[in-house]
């Protein structure tokens, strides 16, 4: 477990490496939240922010959705702030950060792959962007109004814990992946 931890610091130790982490995790985050209904425009310009129900915060909307305990206003944007929610969202947004860089360094050094090939790290970001998509694809067919996205609502419950164990899976073999490189180039 160590190497592995090694390597999470490591990458997040080089500048460019942690920025394209931060960067995919508040992109990730931002939409998350935007398709959950949680971010919407209609604001009516200027900053505010209030935050009476704090007793909220635990209680249960629907499967891994929880009630707002504020309201932030940005400009056109609205924010209803739930902390569970967006601690959700970034959660998740770091992982497929996590896994997007681990896949990128292993496409930059493909015989920590094991195939010999140059394109085979690539193979490495399908599971991430694959298990990220699993929460916003299904969120983003209902907010397009398509008409599979009702065959979806069934399965919906189930698409986050699925979506971080795959992420969580697929960053594990990633970084056993680079640990048994040669070294951290």
């Amino acid at each position: 477990m160590r190497p592995l931890a090694r390597i999470i610091l490591t990458m997040l130790a080089r500048p460019a490496m942690a920025l394209a982490i931060t960067g995919v995790m508040v992109l990730y985050t931002l939409l998350y939240l935007w398709l959950t209904g949680d971010i919407a425009g209609g604001g009516a310009g200027g900053w505010n922010a209030t935050f009476p129900a704090w007793e909220r915060a635990f209680q249960s909307r629907g499967p891994f959705q929880f009630e707002p305990v504020g309201l932030v206003s940005m400009g056109a944007l609205v924010w209803t702030f739930s902390p569970l929610n967006t601690v959700l969202a970034a959660t998740m947004g770091l992982l497929v950060g996590l896994n997007a860089v681990a896949g990128w360094w292993l496409w930059r050094s493909p015989r920590q792959c094991g195939l010999g090939g140059s394109s085979t790290g690539l193979l490495a970001l399908i599971p991430a962007f694959l298990a990220g998509g699993a929460c916003c694809a299904p969120l983003i067919l209902i907010w397009l109004g398509l008409p599979i996205a009702g065959a979806l609502v069934g399965v919906a419950p189930v698409l986050v814990p699925v979506a971080v164990l795959l992420l969580l899976l697929g960053l594990w073999f990633s970084l056993q992946r680079l640990a048994r490189g040669e070294g951290l180039t």
